[in-house]
């Protein structure tokens, strides 16, 4: 059989801005900030064949790829008879929900080759992610700027846990979505030498730094509630930066901060905090990219990374890869290929 490639899927990878309640004393726990952003993305082209081919990426993307088939087969009941070509993935344990966004590209490529028919949503449900934070989910649903709610002690998630073993949690209410502003940068800093935590790690780190001190978590909820949020809906870019690095210090993403394997990243922060034109510093997820903002009417992406390389550089900062985007605020793009 000869395949051919019909539709080409699209999908945002997220910043993490912090988990809120890693407490509990209230009746919710988890409860996420995060943005969804266009650079890196997940780009997949596909088609039918007899059985399962995938191609192009590097060997570990196929593999990654080639694994997401499988359990998304398993998860829709179907023999999936499909062939890929990888344009573009999100790079693994980063911090940039490149799991997430994986599944539900490869879930969404099932469903529109077998003819399925299921909904955005209800391939969200299936995906068994979203177990401790939604925003993954909602970055492929919706995009934009993303808050969602927790989870309910008394009737979801009864203990502190990442979403890979918390896959029958549900998915958090999404409390907040709206779009971020397209003139406002973004930048990153991807190492190429230090990753995020994941699997047991990440389960390990969890339960020994749970519960937090119930000050902590409404510290961390005032920033948002009455600074962050409204700097957002204001326009005010130099205060949302701030608050940005303000939620470093305190509740969930400090104890992060404290890893020893986070370490030689403090230098990469000094240099994000040093740069001209940057905005905020903030490590996605349990890292290891990190990330500011800059009001790209003022400075160019050129510019911005520039400034941020010449920081990096005086500091003898850890080596890893600048890229500059912007938010994305439609979520997955499904179509015709071509």
């Amino acid at each position: 059989m000869c395949s051919t490639l019909t539709h080409r899927i699209s999908t945002p990878s997220r910043l993490h801005f912090t988990l809120i309640d890693m407490n509990g004393e209230l009746g919710r726990i988890d409860g996420s900030l995060g943005l969804s952003i266009q650079d890196p993305c997940v780009s997949l082209e596909f088609g039918p064949h007899e059985r399962t081919v995938v191609r192009g990426g590097a060997p570990c993307d196929r593999e990654m790829v080639l694994a997401e088939v499988a359990a998304s087969s398993e998860i829709l009941q179907v023999e999936p008879g499909i062939e890929i070509l990888i344009r573009q993935v999100i790079p693994a344990h980063q911090g940039l929900g490149s799991g997430t966004q994986t599944r539900l590209a490869v879930l969404s490529a099932l469903n529109q080759q077998l003819g399925l028919n299921h909904s955005t949503s209800e391939l969200g449900t299936m995906s068994t992610r979203g177990g401790t934070s939604g925003i993954g989910i909602s970055a492929f649903r919706c995009g934009g700027f993303l808050l969602d709610g927790g989870h309910s002690v008394r009737v979801q998630k009864q203990s502190f846990a990442p979403s890979h073993f918390a896959t029958k949690a549900g998915q958090p209410p999404l409390l907040m979505r709206t779009d971020f502003p397209t003139s406002w940068g973004i930048v990153l800093f991807i190492p190429s030498r230090h990753q995020g935590l994941s699997g047991s790690d990440e389960l390990d780190f969890m339960l020994a730094n749970t519960p937090i001190p119930l000050d902590e978590v409404q510290s961390t909820s005032h920033i948002i509630l009455m600074l962050l949020l409204p700097a957002l809906r204001e326009l005010d870019l130099e205060t949302f930066g701030s608050c940005v690095s303000a939620l470093q210090d305190v509740g969930w993403k400090r104890r992060h901060w404290m890893r020893p394997d986070i370490q030689p990243l403090r230098s990469v922060r000094s240099a994000f905090g040093a740069t001209d034109g940057i905005h905020g510093c903030g490590l996605s997820s349990t890292g290891a990219t990190i990330f500011g903002f800059f009001d790209a009417a003022t400075f160019s992406d050129d510019e911005v990374s520039a400034n941020l390389r010449s920081e990096l550089r005086n500091g003898e900062a850890t080596p890893g890869r600048i890229v500059c985007t912007r938010a994305n605020n439609s979520g997955m793009q499904l179509a015709a290929a071509g």
